[in-house]
């Protein structure tokens, strides 16, 4: 057996916050309906590690307990214990053994596209460890491939494609076709856009797949209401990205406060009482429009508001025992990169 590579492989990919056309990105609506997005990558990332060398299987998620070691790739079986990694190298299997290991730098279920981004970091590591190039939007489309028919969950395009390409991104998805472009805000209106923005977390890790599931089971199923609040989020896509491009920012938080309003229909967390007393508390922080990061229970909030009233808007969302998410706006897509073994 040759001896092992001497140096790690390492990946991250961005999160990103959806600011209008969250969910009709998933083909059983876009198939249909055509759907849309504007979304922009996060600093926050997921990340994967990669270690080649001996016969056995390894994979370690974010929680201590999370680990599975297999003996040989034919033990690679979906049993919901770190089936994302387990899929990666089913698609790009490696020769000989592998230790992965995956974290990310927000909660699960927290509605900024985690799944998407973790994704597409392990697929890059492992195209990394074959030494295998590969273009961004095959690496796209591989993604969105493992949760949609690897695993066979509901999944969009919009997330994989945002990590692989990083950055601030109008897009139109008409049946598995995706057309993308850039939005056009230079450092100072993003600088200026941040300073109107706080992104906030219930602060605990939820799980998001039963929701998601059930948001679309209920539309396959012909549920009106569900049909129109996604109707409503595509086609709030081409005014927010209007008014993003005009820097006009009070456009801006109207258009997220009449996206917000969509979410009831989806999931009913965000008409219940809890959810209606923290929206509250914000708006009389100073708030100008308050939105879910995705439709399911357990995701943060985006917020906009008067930059001269955010500290009141941070000290609103701490008060009520959340979480504010620091992070900055348009990042860098997907990212691989060899680390040398320290000696």
């Amino acid at each position: 057996m040759p001896p092992p590579p001497d140096y790690l492989v390492r990946a991250r990919a961005p999160l990103r916050v959806d600011f209008a056309g969250d969910g009709t990105d998933v083909p059983l609506f876009a198939g249909e309906h055509g759907g849309a997005g504007v979304a922009v990558a996060l600093s926050l990332s997921a990340h994967v590690e990669a270690r080649l060398g001996g016969r056995a299987i390894r994979l370690c998620g974010e929680d201590p307990d999370d680990r599975v070691t297999l003996d040989s790739p034919t033990a690679l079986t979906y049993d919901g214990r770190l089936d994302r990694p387990k899929a990666a190298l089913n698609m790009l299997p490696v020769t000989g053994g592998i230790e992965l290991i995956s974290w990310v730098d927000a909660p699960a279920g927290a509605g900024l596209g985690r799944r998407g981004a973790l994704a597409t970091a392990l697929l890059a590591t492992l195209y990394e460890c074959r030494r295998e190039p590969y273009g961004a939007l095959d690496l796209a489309e591989l993604a969105f491939q493992l949760e949609a028919v690897e695993l066979k969950r509901f999944a969009g395009r919009q997330d994989p494609w945002i990590a692989t390409l990083g950055g601030f991104r109008a897009f139109d998805f008409t049946g598995d076709a995706v057309t993308e472009r850039a939005v056009a805000l230079d450092p100072a209106a993003l600088a200026e856009l941040s300073a109107h923005l706080v992104l906030a977390h219930p602060g605990r890790a939820t799980g998001s797949e039963g929701a998601g599931r059930r948001v679309w089971e209920r539309y396959a199923a012909g549920d009106a209401p569900v049909a129109a609040a996604l109707a409503a989020l595509r086609d709030a896509v081409a005014p927010m990205t209007r008014a993003l491009e005009a820097g006009e920012w009070r456009r801006v938080a109207e258009l997220v406060e009449e996206t917000g309003g969509r979410y009831a229909a989806l999931d009913p967390i965000w008409a219940a009482p809890p959810t209606r007393a923290v929206v509250a508390a914000l708006r009389e922080a100073g708030a100008w429009g308050v939105k879910p990061t995705g439709p399911r229970p357990g995701a943060g909030l985006l917020i906009v508001g008067p930059r001269e009233r955010r500290e009141g808007i941070v000290g609103a969302v701490r008060a009520r025992g959340w979480v504010v998410l620091d992070a900055t706006l348009a990042g860098e897509g997907v990212a691989v990169w060899l680390e040398p073994l320290e000696a």
